[in-house]
């Protein structure tokens, strides 16, 4: 059986809730998805759906856009001056691009683009999807490691492991 801290490898495919397929591993050469279950690396309703499972028996397993990419959060949106765009008429209006921050991109759609601004949505394009998977469990990976059951933090620690470990659990 899965538990937390184990490497796991995954095939599977990611459906949204009209049957469009939107990832599987066969998107990636029919390579596994390998992760840490509990290391937060994948959405927690993929870690929590393999947690208890067997290798090799597929599943499908239906995760609620909450514990997937997040509801949809209208807050999330941004609106800039036009004239922070030389180019903005050039812009995709529907469509996703990357979006220079400083120190780091972000993928955001552009929204809309009138004569005064341009509105972003910094929203997950999966955001507020509930998302559906066939998962199969092809390898579990070594011994079992509880590698986030036996991780020290500091008090006031933000990394979300408490919460995590809590929601795989449940």
């Amino acid at each position: 059986m899965i538990e937390i801290g184990r490497k796991v490898s995954l095939l599977y495919e990611g459906r949204l809730a009209n049957g469009t397929i939107f990832d599987s591993s066969d998107n990636h050469n029919g390579n596994p998805l390998v992760f840490v279950v509990g290391a937060g690396t994948v959405i927690p309703g993929l870690e929590k759906a393999v947690t208890g499972l067997e290798p090799h028996v597929k599943e499908t397993v239906v995760i609620s856009a909450k514990d997937a990419y997040g509801e949809y959060d209208p807050e999330l949106k941004e609106v800039v001056p036009r004239s922070a765009f030389p180019d903005a008429e050039k812009l995709p209006v529907g469509e996703y691009i990357m979006l220079n921050l400083g120190n780091e991109q972000r993928r955001v759609k552009v929204e809309s683009v009138d004569e005064q601004s341009i509105v972003f949505d910094f929203n997950h394009e999966l955001a507020g999807e509930d998302l559906t998977f066939d998962i199969e469990v092809t390898e579990v990976y070594g011994e079992t490691g509880d590698l986030v059951k036996d991780e020290e933090h500091a008090s006031g620690c933000t990394c979300g492991c408490q919460k995590l470990k809590k929601q795989l659990t449940e």
